[in-house]
């Protein structure tokens, strides 16, 4: 399996969170300094601190701390061969795995704790570790509804690029984080796995669906491959 990831896509999010964080930071510290002589001024510097280091800590979660998503990904199925490619940071989805069953939009859930999804509804019991989303910590949302709408993107690209080629483009929701519980009480509208069994739903999950021809799969990896060249810097 290989793995391509948009370096420079990387390095200008991380130069936005360290900015965020800047910017957020200092107009906290001039906010509160200036509370006892410009109160109304003071309100508005904290509240511009308070935006600038959110998204700053948002940022820095998703794109520069490490193990970040593309990598956790791209170690759990450094098992598979090379019909596998993992694209992250390229596409209208962030993390695609093309094989010779078309494309896999993959939507990465960091959440430790126990997850579970019940009577249609995503829950997620974190204890304390939920306040760490007001500073700036992705929460679990509903990935179901962004798998569905990312992999609806990713269609319209590759029908768009390949229109003879009718692309299958399917999604699966991975939890990567090791201290994850998941708990399945009915199955969800997108497949949902712990990151450890992502090789085996590739392998085995998908059997018995039909595989492109072997010139689809050079057309689609040639088509990636481009891509990919074309988000390198001039």
């Amino acid at each position: 399996m290989e793995s391509f990831v948009n370096q420079p896509f990387l390095a200008k999010r991380a130069k936005w969170a360290r900015w965020g964080s800047y910017v957020g930071l200092g107009a906290l510290f001039i906010g509160l300094f200036l509370t006892t002589r410009y109160l109304l001024i003071s309100y508005l510097l904290l509240l511009i601190g308070l935006i600038g280091a959110t998204m700053g800590a948002y940022l820095s979660s998703r794109y520069v701390r490490e193990p970040r998503a593309d990598q956790v990904l791209a170690r759990v199925l450094e098992n598979l061969d090379k019909r596998y490619a993992l694209y992250s940071y390229y596409l209208a989805s962030h993390y695609v795995l093309a094989s010779h069953y078309g494309l896999m939009v993959i939507i990465p859930r960091a959440q430790a704790g126990e997850v579970i999804f019940a009577n249609g509804r995503w829950s997620h019991k974190a204890g304390w570790q939920k306040l760490l989303q007001l500073l700036g910590e992705p929460g679990l949302g509903k990935p179901d509804q962004e798998a569905t709408e990312e992999a609806k993107w990713v269609k319209e690209w590759i029908d768009k690029a390949m229109p003879e080629a009718n692309i299958p483009v399917q999604s699966v929701i991975v939890f990567t984080n090791p201290k994850v519980t998941l708990r399945l009480e009915s199955p969800p509208p997108v497949p949902a796995v712990l990151a450890e069994d992502l090789s085996e739903y590739m392998r085995q999950g998908l059997k018995g669906q039909p595989t492109l021809t072997t010139a689809q799969q050079k057309e689609l990896r040639r088509l990636l491959d481009e891509v990919v060249a074309q988000a390198q810097p001039a």
